[in-house]
């Protein structure tokens, strides 16, 4: 296949070095000192125990030279994804679909799936439309279990002992796809499974971002403190609790009983949730996908969240504050103030 990776940092790094290592014919987007490193020297991923493989894949800072490919993954955040569509004309022109590799809700997720009577509210993933012009059979998500850093330039250290990778879609077409494309990049170090319920999967990988992610942005921690600290801990599982609440009102009752699992003593990744990274760097963050979409959903189905209300309210001004998140408009002073 020839293989297109959009945005080719920690993730988007791991999973071009596999995908050629399988076999495939791999491109790359990248930018600044890391396009330059994978240029002169191939991209290099390092695993947990050492080894490392170097993939000598093309890469250049956009995707318009490379022409028509198979499959397009984009592993770019969220909110850079529409401003990313039109670039990548060339690349679909045949009809190749595109994956999104992300946290939090596909922006299709809505796509005929009813909820109350009603589609799936996810009017903030899409404000203005662009990515509405994917056609559903072409559109694609993948729930990310593989923890990953880019560690200088060019290079990508691999931090799990297992990478698995789900991929599915919104419509029967598209998940017949996404099982091609799992049987073909399934391989050596790389678990590509494809799955008819993917908004299952992605819900379940959801509640554990939700639980740690925004309290880290807050307070610094690594996911395993926020959810071993006692105090930090209760606002973690009051986070889970209204999160599957809301996932319970789309057919997903049984994650709740997930939160043992979720919260068992130890557990808990020893390194930041990818949202904290984010406001750390003044890199834009994927609040709208991994919170607010929940916080919509919840409106959408009469649930009340307040912890998820009270910590969103502070992870946006915390965003705002570093420039990772856009400011509201002005509001003007009353007359006489």
């Amino acid at each position: 296949m020839r293989v297109m990776i959009v945005g080719a940092g920690a993730i988007g790094g791991f999973l071009a070095a596999k995908i050629h290592q399988g076999g495939h014919e791999v491109c790359v987007v990248a930018r600044g000192p890391h396009l330059a490193a994978i240029q002169a020297d191939g991209l290099r991923l390092r695993s947990p125990d050492g080894a490392e493989i170097i993939a000598k894949v093309a890469a250049d800072d956009g995707p318009e030279r490379f022409g028509s490919q198979d499959l397009v993954i984009t592993t770019l955040k969220a909110p850079a994804l529409p401003s990313m569509l039109p670039r990548l004309g060339a690349a679909l022109a045949a009809g190749a679909p595109l994956a999104a590799a992300m946290n939090g809700v596909f922006w299709w997720y809505g796509h005929g799936f009813k909820v109350g009577g009603q589609e799936a509210d996810t009017r903030r993933l899409d404000p203005d439309g662009a990515l509405a012009a994917i056609p559903p059979q072409r559109a694609m998500g993948i729930v990310i279990h593989s923890t990953n850093e880019v560690i200088a330039p060019g290079v990508v250290q691999n931090r799990s002992a297992k990478n698995r990778f789900v991929i599915g879609g919104p419509t029967a077409e598209s998940m017949a796809t996404a099982a091609t494309i799992a049987d073909a990049l399934n391989g050596p170090g790389l678990t590509m499974l494809a799955d008819a319920d993917i908004r299952r999967v992605m819900w379940r990988k959801l509640l554990r971002n939700l639980s740690s992610a925004p309290a880290s942005v807050l307070t610094g921690g690594e996911a395993y403190d926020v959810l071993n600290d006692p105090d930090a801990r209760s606002v973690a599982q009051a986070l889970f609790a209204e999160g599957a609440a809301v996932a319970a009102t789309h057919g997903f009752s049984e994650l709740a009983q997930e939160a043992p699992d979720v919260f068992r003593v130890g557990g808990g990744a020893r390194q930041k949730p990818s949202m904290s990274q984010d406001v750390d760097r003044g890199r834009p963050m994927e609040i709208d996908t991994i919170l607010r979409s929940v916080q919509d959903f919840a409106r959408q189905c009469a649930v009340p969240t307040p912890t998820l209300d009270t910590v969103i309210a502070l992870v946006l001004l915390r965003a705002r504050l570093v420039g990772a998140y856009p400011r509201p408009p002005a509001q003007q002073p009353a007359d006489g103030q």
